[in-house]
């Protein structure tokens, strides 16, 4: 009976099952600097603050692989995706994304892949 509580490499073994959709299909994930150019262009005078500020590698690591920015006003909203993206940006780089963007307000939201990463 201990055996079925064991985890194997501390991830989950399920598969995922689908129904067949041709209608679906997968993207390779672009970088948010690239996505932001083409969907978002008014975040791109704070992504380059924002990138000038961290500098290009940590940018890279932190910045671009979240999965989506949205600004209203003073306010701004960024989907992490990842809980551990998530707590990195709120711990560490709030104020720095705050003056880029000369924002008042942040949220940053993770766990956007069904919360799978959170275990």
């Amino acid at each position: 009976m201990a055996e079925d509580f064991l985890g194997y490499g501390g991830k989950l073994d399920e598969e995922f099952v689908h129904a067949e959709n041709p209608s679906v299909k997968t993207e390779r994930f672009e970088k948010f600097e690239i996505r932001a150019a083409f969907e978002k262009p008014e975040l791109l005078d704070g992504l380059v603050r924002l990138k000038t500020a961290m500098g290009e590698a940590l940018f890279d690591k932190y910045i671009n692989p979240v999965e989506n920015v949205n600004l209203s006003g003073s306010s701004m909203l960024i989907l992490a995706g990842q809980e551990k993206l998530r707590t990195a940006l709120v711990s560490r780089w709030l104020p720095v994304i705050k003056a880029a963007f000369n924002v008042g307000n942040v949220r940053v939201v993770g766990g956007g892949r069904g919360g799978l990463d959170a275990y």
